[in-house]
């Protein structure tokens, strides 16, 4: 900032008391002239002139230093308060907060990008593997040779569905409805929807939800959760197995209980489900697993105020427990 330019800013945030002083001032002399005529003019001019500098003088400095403390917290919040007075304190007061927020912004967006770029690092390598995988097969030139590529084409369309997933993540706040959702019909609409899944692999599913039963949430996310909870409990369970689908209320919360009768997780691999990439045991042992439908649910059930949890035994079974918001 210039001299003209400071200067020019000390007068306009000083142009009330210099009205007044100009006003007051003409006033003094004014009287002074009517009582005592030109001769005695000098003395009130000198006084008021003696006032003048001196609030000036004073306003100047304090300016001076509110204008550099302000441009030493453009880069650095941590500035000495001492020479500030309480008005000023209460501003970089603000200003730190400012600071505060922004910093862990920016520590969050430093976190999330870090962790999609290990996704997609992860995504690419997949996906290269799978085409490497083409290429061989192309080679081979045989019956068995058709199989291979549709079963890699398979895992490329699955790991691009999950890309486009998590971009999808960015739009969550944009996305986010949450409303009254009757809790029984949402499960049902799912189930129809992996009917399939369900024929195919000969397992059945027994739902108990009360019919009136309502939580808050928001239907499209929390369908795709249950998809990912089914998948999994379909995949790991026997042939002619049931899934329990179960609506549990106990001191006015509720929650919805996923139990199968399928190989269970591993006591070692069950603090890392929720990872992204992680398989365990299980899934080293199912070429189709990619470790990531699980971190999607436990992203997505953050997001949405839910809490899900998992427990297991191995060869015995395993059941996930999401506990649904009873109101916003």
């Amino acid at each position: 900032m210039s001299l003209i330019q400071w200067v020019a800013k000390l007068l306009h945030l000083n142009k009330g008391f210099l009205m007044i002083y100009f006003i007051n001032t003409f006033v003094l002399i004014l009287i002074s002239y009517l009582l005592h005529g030109v001769q005695e003019l000098w003395y009130p001019l000198t006084v008021s002139l003696f006032i003048l500098l001196v609030y000036l003088t004073f306003a100047g400095v304090r300016l001076y230093i509110f204008t550099t403390k302000l441009e030493e917290s453009i880069t650095s919040p941590q500035i000495d308060v001492n020479v500030l007075d309480h008005n000023d304190l209460l501003i970089f007061g603000t200003i730190n907060e400012i600071h505060d927020q922004y910093n862990h912004k920016i520590y969050q967006m430093n976190n999330s990008f870090k962790e999609r770029n290990s996704l997609f690092s992860q995504w690419i390598h997949n996906m290269k593997v799978s085409i490497s995988i083409i290429g061989l097969a192309a080679d081979k030139g045989s019956s068995d040779a058709i199989e291979d590529i549709k079963a890699e084409n398979q895992k490329l369309r699955q790991n691009l569905e999950e890309c486009l997933n998590v971009l999808r993540l960015d739009d969550f706040s944009r996305d986010y409805l949450p409303e009254k959702t009757n809790l029984h019909q949402l499960v049902t609409q799912v189930i129809n929807d992996k009917k399939r899944d369900f024929i195919y692999q000969e397992i059945y599913p027994k739902v108990s939800i009360d019919e009136q039963l309502e939580v808050y949430t928001d239907s499209k996310w929390c369908s795709y959760m249950l998809e990912q909870i089914l998948s999994n409990a379909i995949k790991y369970s026997a042939k002619k197995q049931h899934i329990t689908i179960k609506s549990v209320m106990d001191l006015g919360a509720i929650s919805l209980v996923i139990q199968d009768n399928g190989v269970g997780i591993d006591p070692e691999d069950l603090p890392r489900i929720f990872d992204p990439f992680f398989t365990g045991k299980n899934g080293r042992n199912d070429s189709s697993a990619t470790g990531i439908g699980l971190y999607m649910v436990k992203y997505i059930s953050n997001k949405l105020g839910h809490d899900i949890s998992v427990s297991s035994q191995k060869e015995i079974g395993t059941e996930v427990t999401l506990a649904f918001l009873t109101k916003v």
